[in-house]
């Protein structure tokens, strides 16, 4: 759900019965931290209400999906990315290594002229497997600067390595 979306329905609903709907997929906490991540501050003094605070657009800001900004949620894991939309910031797969010169490279790469990403809905399987270390920490560098989840990464990678197999299978027959 846009997080635009969820600052509508928090005018006339209180967070933890937005939390609640079959459509949030978080907790009413998650959805406050995700809140929080994206920027916006609730004000208790004065006139009540969330208030974005961050940097950057808000309106850009509010076309974003708020899990791009929570820690878990079972939405979460069932996305996949088409470049064509607004820039997301996901940092539920950052790592340490490297972490300074990545957030550089991603703050260049989330000028307007960058590429973008859109989620659609995707019915995935879950699975764990070993990777070298430094493979691991190069692929999430990666992931970092070109504003992708490993998974994305991952998944892009598989498939190109199998469309090469079939078109090999082919050549040879």
């Amino acid at each position: 759900m846009k997080i635009g979306k969820i600052l509508e329905l928090i005018k006339t609903d209180t967070p933890a019965n937005i939390a609640k709907r079959a459509d949030v997929h978080l907790s009413e906490k998650l959805l406050r931290k995700a809140l929080n991540k994206a920027g916006y501050e609730y004000r208790n003094s004065g006139v009540k209400g969330w208030y974005f605070v961050g940097e950057g657009d808000e309106e850009t800001v509010q076309e974003q999906l708020i899990y791009d900004f929570s820690t878990a949620g079972k939405a979460k894991a069932n996305v996949s990315t088409n470049i064509n939309k607004e820039p997301i910031n996901d940092t539920n797969q950052r790592s340490n290594v490297g972490i300074k010169r990545g957030k550089e490279q991603v703050k260049q790469a989330n000028e307007p002229s960058a590429p973008t990403i859109e989620r659609t809905k995707v019915i995935r399987k879950r699975s764990s497997f070993d990777m070298d270390v430094e493979l691991m920490k190069e692929l999430k560098i990666h992931a970092i600067i070109h504003d992708r989840t490993v998974y994305e990464l991952v998944e892009s990678a598989v498939r190109h390595y199998l469309a090469e197999l079939r078109e090999n299978d082919v050549a040879l027959k």
